[in-house]
């Protein structure tokens, strides 16, 4: 996590920074993803400022909090900023728990064996870009497709979205995932939104639990087991099949 400081009509010190990175560092406990982050040390009239901008998880947070002690000012805008942070989380769970509801694929009711069988597939090794995923995607009628990008380590998730746009999920360099949102647009991919992907964590067991309780196509999910993304969903000649990246 990079910091970068600025001093402005104050000599710049150690401890002071040191102070900062250290009230700073806490902010990984609340987002997943920190870009960067900027903070600037000023002497205005009587008071010490201490301004802070973090680009993190999709969005910039920003505030400035002036005291005679610049401590005290480094304190309060920390503890400000941390409950914006945690508002700003809130809301976005919120509307994704809101998006997954109307876009996840659901099917009628159906009687569930208490012993299933789950079949294994694992994605193919032949690299492909997303737009090349998404093709396939179409011409094949897939309902999603798994595929790997340069090598068997970095691979996507890719499945067609009610409203006629397309949702690529990718590992994030932080062990979390992304959401890409795209339009097909002739030959080419318009970005059309990025946010952090809300998969859970789940062993395969609970992942069945959740795919036939909430009565859906299929799940994404982290599996427990191995900490990679998986998707578990009912195969079209019966039974239950989960798609994995290729070890």
């Amino acid at each position: 996590m990079e910091i970068g400081y600025y001093f402005k009509n104050l000599p710049p010190t150690e401890a002071i920074k040191q102070y900062a990175a250290k009230k700073i560092e806490k902010l990984k406990d609340r987002l997943h993803h920190i870009e960067g982050i900027d903070v600037r040390f000023s002497l205005e009239r009587q008071n010490q400022s201490f301004e802070i901008t973090v680009h993190g998880d999709a969005t910039v947070f920003h505030l400035k909090k002036s005291d005679k002690d610049l401590y005290a000012a480094i304190d309060n805008a920390i503890d400000v900023l941390n409950n914006q942070i945690d508002r700003y989380r809130k809301k976005l769970e919120e509307k994704t728990a809101e998006a997954r509801e109307m876009f996840l694929p659901r099917l009628e009711e159906r009687s569930v064996p208490e012993e299933t069988e789950i079949g294994v597939r694992e994605a193919e090794i032949k690299p492909m870009d997303d737009l090349e995923a998404i093709l396939q995607l179409r011409s094949k009628k897939y309902r999603f497709l798994m595929y790997h990008h340069a090598n068997s380590e970095q691979y996507g998730l890719v499945t067609a979205r009610n409203d006629g746009n397309y949702s690529i999920v990718m590992p994030a360099a932080d062990g979390g995932f992304t959401e890409t949102i795209v339009r097909l647009n002739g030959n080419n991919l318009e970005k059309l939104a990025e946010s952090i992907y809300p998969v859970s964590r789940l062993t395969v067991a609970e992942a069945l639990d959740v795919l036939n309780e909430s009565n859906l196509d299929f799940l994404a999910f982290v599996n427990d087991d191995t900490g990679r993304l998986n998707v578990i969903f009912h195969a079209h000649g019966g039974g239950i099949m989960i798609k994995r990246p290729a070890a």
